[in-house]
C-alpha cells in the first residue's frame, strides 16, 4: 500500500492561482483536502508562488508520477484528465496537411508545447508546404535545449523532405525568445543555405501560445537558402 504524505499547511501563501488549481484537483478527485495537499508540496519555502512557477511544477508532478502527498488511484485520475483535455483541445495535422500559416504549424508542435522540459522538434514539408512527419530532435532541461543543426537537417532529408519549420517549448509558459534561441536561428539559417533545405520559420510553443521568429525578428530579411 502506498504511504500517503501528510500536509498539516501550505508552505507559501494562498493565492489566486493556487486556490483555482487546488480547488479542480479536489474536483476531480472529489476530495477537496487532497487538491490543498497536493498544491502544497509543489515549491519549497523559499519559493514565490507564481502562476508560471505552479504550472510547470504541477504539470511536471503529474506527468512524472511524484506527487508524494497523493495515492496511486488519485495520481492515475489526474493523469487521465490531463490525457483526456489533451486529446479534446489538441488539433491533430495529418501527413499531407498544408502547413502555410504560422497559427497552422504551431498545431504540429502542440505535442511539445505542455512538456515539463524543453524540447526542439522539426516538422519536415515537400515543395507545396505539406507535412511529411514531425520529430523531436532533442530534450533539455526545464530552461534550456541544445539543437544541432545537423541532426535537424539530417532528420528532414530521412523524410524526403524540401523544406522545414523548427520549433522548441518553453516550460516557464512564456514565448518570448531568448539570446540563444535568436544565435540558433541564425545559425540554422546559415547551414541552410550550404544544405539548399530553406527554414521557413522557427516557432516557440507555450501552453497554448506561440510566437513566429521569421514574423516578429528581422532575422529572415534578405535571406535567400
Amino acid at each position: 500500500m502506498n504511504s500517503v504524505k501528510h500536509v498539516v499547511a501550505p508552505r507559501y501563501p494562498a493565492t489566486q492561482e493556487t486556490t483555482t488549481f487546488s480547488t479542480l484537483i479536489g474536483e476531480i478527485l472529489s476530495c477537496p483536502k487532497a487538491g490543498e495537499q497536493a498544491i502544497a508540496t509543489l515549491l519549497s519555502p523559499e519559493e514565490k508562488a507564481t502562476p508560471q512557477n505552479i504550472q510547470a511544477r504541477l504539470r511536471m508532478a503529474i506527468q512524472s508520477g511524484c506527487m508524494p502527498s497523493l495515492t496511486a488511484k488519485r495520481l492515475h485520475k489526474l493523469q487521465a484528465a490531463l490525457e483526456l483535455g489533451r486529446q479534446l483541445y489538441l488539433e491533430e495535422l495529418q501527413i499531407g496537411d498544408v502547413l502555410d500559416t504560422p497559427e497552422r504549424a504551431a498545431n504540429a508542435f502542440q505535442y511539445i508545447a505542455w512538456e515539463p522540459v524543453e524540447k526542439f522538434a522539426v516538422a519536415s514539408l515537400d515543395v507545396r508546404h505539406r507535412l511529411l512527419s514531425c520529430r523531436t530532435i532533442s530534450s533539455g532541461t526545464v530552461t534550456e535545449t541544445l539543437a544541432n543543426p545537423r541532426d535537424i537537417f539530417s532528420a528532414v532529408l530521412q523524410a524526403c523532405g524540401t523544406r522545414c519549420i523548427v520549433a522548441h517549448n518553453h516550460p516557464s509558459g512564456s514565448v518570448e525568445p531568448s539570446p540563444e534561441d535568436l544565435a540558433l536561428t541564425r545559425q540554422l539559417l546559415d547551414a541552410s543555405k550550404v544544405i539548399g533545405i530553406p527554414v521557413l520559420d522557427h516557432l516557440i510553443v507555450s501552453q497554448g501560445k506561440v510566437i513566429s521568429l521569421r514574423s516578429t525578428t528581422s532575422i529572415w530579411m534578405g535571406y535567400v537558402p
